[in-house]
């Protein structure tokens, strides 16, 4: 379970640095393939959280498909950027709360 935390954390993490330092045509692809494996690797990651139930990690991998779908849809200039710095930071939460 931590493996796939990790995957969605650096995943979260790439889509934010992506959409930092590419210009617009070329973040397209990273950003669909963070948002990709966000999706997967979440719902993934949800259901193996799930038993036994753990809140703030099964919310946190839950909160991840959600954001992958965003990162998919590439919304307006900022909405990328604010989308994988929440995934960051999202997934960043249960690995600070120890």
């Amino acid at each position: 379970m931590r493996t796939l935390r990790a995957v969605l954390l650096i995943a979260a993490a790439a889509a934010l640095l992506a959409s930092l330092l590419l210009p617009r045509p070329a973040v397209f692809a990273p950003l669909a393939l963070a948002g990709l494996v966000l999706f997967v690797v979440g719902a993934g990651s949800a259901a193996a959280e799930a038993f036994p139930f753990r809140r703030l990690p099964f919310a946190c991998s839950a909160a991840a498909i959600p954001l992958g779908l965003l990162l998919l849809v590439r919304g307006p200039d900022l909405m990328p950027l604010a989308v994988s710095a929440a995934a960051t930071a999202i997934q960043l939460a249960p690995v600070l709360r120890r």
